[in-house]
């Protein structure tokens, strides 16, 4: 009973922290993008002095400008709408996007019959509308969910994945990509990657400006220099915040995601079992895309196996927390040694 108490507190858990880290990649976005807005002049005021020059048109004194920050309502309120109105559109069109991108097609035909079963089921089990049902002919065994919200959601799995799972396996991997869609994680998330893409196109036209816009400063050396300074700086320190942000919200969210799968389901085993066998499996996707990479119930990335420092990183940037960690919390549960491995169901002979 702690145990299951346990995984309700961090539950919680995983809720707040998803809406901190939210959080901070818009305003990581807002700050880059209001950054490059003052790189573009939007921030600035120009004062420029006279040019004395002589009846004869000899110079005498040169015209003089200086610049000076000025904060500007409009540009402001251009930055906020531009940005917003991209995000906006973007995240409108990202599930479709998302099926196009792995070649998703409708889960129709008698052979799919016991998996649009188990989608209703799990569907009135959460308590939302049933979600359009897609296949992708991949031998590797995955699923996703996808969706703005529960009214405009999709679940899509690989053939690899019904050639593996049991029914009740199967049951326990829906659940899970139900639970995306009821807490929401689809959005949550796609805002999350969105917004991180948008600060690596903006941070790389700010270093753009930085390069090659500063050579219109004749002579001005020390205003080229702090230019190019500041959109270095944005590039290489925003960008790298961003996907972090993005992959500490995704395997938050990956973690509620199992947990609300067991409340869904009322038996941890299904989810367990089913994750055991993603773990035993090689198999990777055939179109894998960073992309879509943190829809997956699983990473459908390759990971590299590097220690150290590099391999840390690497896995600070994983969109999905270790799959032995997922299983190890599940087997908690079941009262189970969580560094063992089975009982499993075997492998349906038909689906």
């Amino acid at each position: 009973m702690s145990d299951a108490t346990g995984f309700i507190a961090e539950q919680r858990n995983n809720r707040r922290a998803s809406v901190l880290i939210l959080a901070g990649t818009f305003a990581l976005l807002f700050l880059v993008a209001n950054l490059v807005t003052g790189i573009l002049g939007g921030y600035t005021k120009e004062t420029c002095s006279p040019a004395k020059v002589l009846a004869n048109g000899y110079v005498v004194q040169p015209q003089v400008c200086t610049s000076e920050f000025r904060f500007n309502l409009v540009a402001l309120v251009v930055t906020i709408v531009f940005v917003g109105g991209y995000l906006f559109i973007a995240w409108f069109a990202s599930a479709s996007a998302a099926l196009t991108m792995v070649q998703a097609r409708p889960a129709e035909g008698p052979e799919y019959a016991e998996l649009r079963n188990l989608v209703e089921q799990m569907s009135i089990a959460s308590g939302i509308p049933v979600p359009r049902t897609y296949v992708v002919d991949d031998p590797a065994p995955n699923a996703f969910a996808t969706g703005r919200n529960p009214d405009h959601a999709a679940i899509t799995v690989t053939t690899g994945l019904l050639a593996v799972m049991s029914r009740r396996e199967l049951r326990g991997v829906l659940a899970h990509e139900m639970a995306h869609i009821r807490n929401r994680d689809i959005a949550v998330t796609t805002l999350a990657v969105l917004a991180v893409g948008a600060i690596a196109v903006i941070a790389q036209i700010g270093l753009r400006i930085g390069m090659f816009g500063g050579m219109r400063r004749r002579g001005d050396n020390n205003g080229f220099a702090l230019l190019l300074l500041l959109s270095l700086a944005i590039y290489l320190l925003a960008v790298p915040a961003g996907l972090l942000l993005k992959a500490s919200l995704s395997r938050k969210r990956e973690s509620l995601a199992d947990a609300t799968a067991v409340q869904l389901t009322r038996e941890p085993s299904g989810l367990r079992s089913a994750l055991e066998k993603l773990e035993a499996d090689t198999t990777v996707i055939s179109r894998p895309s960073a992309a879509t990479a943190h829809l997956w119930i699983e990473s459908p990335l390759e990971r590299g196996s590097d220690d150290g420092m590099l391999g840390s990183f690497g896995r600070m940037m994983d969109t999905h927390p270790p799959l032995s960690e997922r299983i190890a919390k599940l087997r908690i549960i079941e009262g189970l040694d969580p560094e063992g491995r089975g009982p499993n169901d075997p492998f349906p002979t038909a689906i």
